[in-house]
């Protein structure tokens, strides 16, 4: 690469305006839309028999000393080559901004990112500003150019978040419009429960500060289907378009693409809901099965049907019982893969005595009025494992009640559990 990068001048490229845009769609599954391009540069020149690809030509620029230069005339020739397809679309265009750049823009008398805009007859609301935040050198910096494009009406979009060292703190503090999630994310999240924990975790902060979550880089259906089940809004990658210089081809062919995927993701939507349903079906039935055997029992006995329960029934974990204000009466019965396992010492199951009314599993009886309740997904610690428990207020006598407490392993019980087919 050191061979290809000696064989020009980013200098002789600006001067000669040697660059193409490329763009490539980001779509909505759920309206059926291109929601926006990205804006792609290209660089050639006659020693080259191939394109030169963004990053070498960005390390390039920080070589010879010219990124703002290369910045804007890459702005320019994205918003000159889209001017001239927008007319005829709703979609909006992201262009990525050097954020260690960000104070040389702040501190133009003129904004050059404003001004080319207007030029160019855009309306700022239809232009997202691509930020990789974990790049600025000035937070300060960082924040007063977010202040200032969202006031002149841009909409802000913070790339890659989730990679290297994003910072919560100043994403809080940027407040985007739009949060791209990060490949190594989206990488196989279809097999990975943590990765899965990771996306409705920021799909979740999104949710909550008014922002959209696009899952970038989805390249097999199985990442579009397991985005979409965990409710990410927006899409781009390989699986959707590759990046391609002519954007009215693209705008046709992205459109039937949307068809076929939402044909295809259709029947997987459909069958997660009847899931769902019967996900509680089948756990309720399990917990009937084992109030059953326990009713009226005293805690010794309760104990030994505990373990032959969690013996037939290898999605279980743990089994334990409280008392109506949350303390456990009952030891922690688990399973003896979990008996077995090595893990840091701060995972343990709890003992007798331990207080669990703070807990939404227990607290739920209380606030809802309901007789059980099933959690979210969460880390257990008791083992370490991603886990839901079920939890069942039982009434032996009007001066005793007890909860039963049930700890399902979210892996096993989703393969267990799972509709047919």
């Amino acid at each position: 690469m050191d061979n290809h990068k000696a064989a020009y001048s980013l200098r002789d490229i600006i001067r000669d305006e040697c660059i193409c845009t490329h763009f490539q769609p980001i779509i909505s599954l759920k309206t059926g839309t291109i929601f926006a391009y990205e804006a792609l540069v290209r660089g050639y020149c006659d020693s080259m028999e191939s394109l030169i690809y963004p990053c070498e030509l960005f390390e390039k620029a920080l070589e010879e000393q010219v990124s703002v230069e290369f910045d804007r005339l890459c702005r320019q020739k994205a918003l000159e080559r889209y001017s001239g397809f927008q007319n005829g679309s709703t979609s909006m265009i992201f262009i990525n901004i050097n954020t260690s750049e960000v104070g040389v823009c702040l501190r133009e008398n003129q904004p050059h990112i404003s001004l080319v805009t207007r030029q160019m007859g855009f309306d700022p609301r239809h232009v997202g500003l691509e930020l990789l935040e974990s790049k600025a050198l000035s937070s300060e910096d960082l924040i007063d150019f977010v202040h200032h494009y969202r006031k002149s009406g841009f909409l802000i979009v913070v790339d890659d978040f989730g990679c290297e060292h994003s910072n919560l703190d100043r994403l809080i503090q940027i407040h985007p419009d739009i949060i791209k999630i990060d490949r190594n994310i989206i990488s196989g999240i279809q097999d990975d429960a943590y990765r899965q924990s990771i996306l409705k975790s920021i799909r979740s902060l999104a949710e909550m500060t008014g922002a959209l979550c696009l899952a970038e880089g989805v390249e097999t259906i199985e990442e579009l289907k397991t985005c979409h089940l965990l409710g990410v809004d927006l899409f781009q990658g390989f699986i959707i378009a590759r990046p391609h210089e002519n954007i009215e081809k693209l705008d046709a062919l992205t459109k039937q693409r949307i068809t076929e995927l939402q044909t295809e993701i259709r029947p997987v939507a459909l069958a997660s809901l009847k899931q769902r349903r019967r996900l509680t079906g089948d756990i309720n039935q399990l917990a009937d099965w084992l109030m059953r055997q326990i009713s009226r029992s005293d805690i010794a006995t309760m104990e030994s049907v505990f373990q032959e329960f969690i013996a037939m029934n290898d999605e279980i974990e743990c089994i334990y019982v409280l008392d109506e204000g949350g303390i456990q009466i009952s030891a922690t019965v688990c399973s003896s893969a979990l008996q077995r396992s090595a893990r840091p010492t701060f995972y343990h199951p709890a003992g007798k005595g331990a207080n669990h009314s703070f807990k939404n599993y227990v607290t739920c009886f209380e606030a809802l009025g309901i007789k059980r309740y099933l959690t979210d997904i969460y880390l257990s610690l008791a083992s370490g494992n991603l886990c839901r428990t079920f939890s069942v207020r039982i009434e032996d006598s009007p001066q005793q009640t007890r909860i039963l407490c049930i700890d399902f392993l979210e892996e096993r019980l989703r393969h267990t559990l799972s509709p047919a087919g």
